[in-house]
């Protein structure tokens, strides 16, 4: 019998707790940050949504499935989310579009640096890699494998040796 009665005692005191004012007050703080952290939540999946999301109907369905199903809704958007930005998509198209036409244009560039250059370039303006030599007869550029100017029709060894006669003589 005096189990009973300790019993009841203990049973007396926790119902008393949940109706102090401090319990009463603790539940409201809790039940208001929730409902704020939903709120958010549903204001994050709309903000992420249109930046990732071009249809507006599917950015319509995202939030509203974070609105009615709290918490399991944004859970369920970031699973099944675009996994990229719509301004990354566009600057990845817009970088692939400049890289073809790149190509296309087949500009020469420096073997060192990579800078483009024009055919006529001596040296690159930008690392001072030697390019190509200059024709001692026609002055024009050559490049230093070739056995012969193809402006000219001299034959680059001897057009070479030539313009080495003259600065001697000079």
């Amino acid at each position: 019998m005096h189990y009973i009665i300790a019993q009841t005692e203990v049973s007396n005191e926790a119902e008393s707790f949940f109706d102090s004012p401090w319990w009463e007050f603790t539940t409201l703080i809790t039940k208001a940050v929730l409902v704020a952290l939903w709120l958010a939540l549903v204001y994050w999946t709309y903000k992420d949504a249109k930046r990732r999301i071009s249809d507006p109907l599917m950015i319509g369905i995202a939030v509203a499935t974070s609105f009615i199903f709290p918490y399991l809704g944004t859970l369920f958007y970031v699973i099944l989310r675009p996994p990229e930005y719509l301004e990354d998509v566009v600057e990845r198209e817009l970088e692939i579009q400049a890289r073809k036409l790149e190509v296309a244009t087949n500009t020469p560039r420096c073997p060192s640096c990579q800078m483009p250059v024009r055919d006529d370039y001596l040296v690159c303006p930008n690392c001072r890699q030697n390019l190509k030599v200059a024709c001692k007869s026609c002055g024009k550029p050559i490049d230093p494998a070739w056995r012969a100017c193809p402006f000219c029709g001299v034959d680059a060894g001897a057009a070479q040796a030539r313009g080495e006669e003259e600065e001697m003589f000079t």
